[in-house]
């Protein structure tokens, strides 16, 4: 139990911290050990030994409900997540691990999206879980589930990164789809420990989670300025490829892929081109 102790603690401190708008680490990028011992050395006496009586109580209760979780450096851990800039300290999982292993692309869009675009992003995931690449995405409404679904269909495996607490699902209306990815040997997790409610800073806060766990993005459909928008920047800042999907987009649908476009990103239809993206721009498969 005591290595988890460090990590636990950090990673809850720096989870309050972020719920106040405060942030605990101020040079992103150092080794995640570092980052951790730094979180603890700000921290009182008594907020040390308040949040390490809660992580205790989080390790109870995420046995109880059958949890996976893991630390920097511990087994299970995705090595690709150490590369961004403030990877977290801890995560929890359900699901098979082995679902981190393919190499990822996350696609991601609009919960508006209309049923064309939906169609079209259901399709290149099924192409792109057929070529052995796992598919990342959120697990919210629209375009998310529509990237689940495809790489289900395919009989591939799919990762939801969520924005609560592992003993809820969030859409409620996506129950049947996170047992869906369960049974197709897939993965849940989330940074948010069990008890954590869908509070509106959980889901740009994970995104870069998304972003950790793919050496590429695809922007389906989505508005300028839009969720999806900000998580393609987050992962041009990580160094990751960006790539942005149109196929049945109509009227406002187009407006963010447009604007990545005019920005450099390039425009792909179909998964072949995805790899050929992510080989010409020299990311390990």
């Amino acid at each position: 139990m005591t290595p988890w102790l460090p990590w636990g603690v950090a990673h809850l401190a720096e989870l309050e911290a972020l719920s106040r708008r405060r942030r605990l680490r101020t040079e992103p990028g150092i080794d995640p050990g570092a980052a951790r011992d730094r979180v603890l050395e700000s921290l009182s006496r008594v907020d040390r030994d308040r949040l390490t009586s809660r992580f205790l109580d989080l390790l109870d209760n995420s046995e109880r409900l059958g949890l996976k979780m893991s630390h920097p450096g511990s087994f299970g851990w995705p090595g690709l997540l150490s590369d961004i800039s403030a990877p977290p300290f801890m995560l929890w999982m359900k699901g098979d691990p082995a679902a981190l292993h393919p190499p990822g692309i996350a696609i991601v869009g609009a919960r508006e999206a209309g049923s064309d675009s939906l169609l079209a992003v259901t399709a290149l995931s099924r192409e792109v879980a057929r070529l052995g690449l796992c598919v990342v995405s959120g697990m919210a409404r629209g375009v998310d589930g529509a990237a689940h679904l495809g790489a289900l269909a395919a009989s591939g495996r799919t990762i939801a990164v969520v924005g609560t607490g592992l003993d809820r699902v969030y859409p409620a209306s996506h129950r049947f789809l996170e047992t869906e990815i369960l049974a197709g040997g897939g993965l849940v997790l989330s940074e948010f420990p069990p008890g954590d409610l869908p509070e509106a800073w959980h889901f740009p806060h994970r995104n870069r989670l998304i972003v950790g766990l793919s050496v590429a993005v695809v922007a389906g459909p989505h508005r300028r300025r839009s969720g999806t928008y900000i998580t393609a920047r987050i992962a041009l800042e990580e160094g990751r490829e960006v790539l942005v999907f149109d196929g049945g987009a109509r009227g406002w649908e187009r407006e963010g892929p447009d604007l990545l476009e005019s920005e450099g990103s390039r425009r792909i239809g179909s998964a072949q081109e995805i790899l050929s993206a992510i080989l010409s721009g020299g990311e390990a498969i």
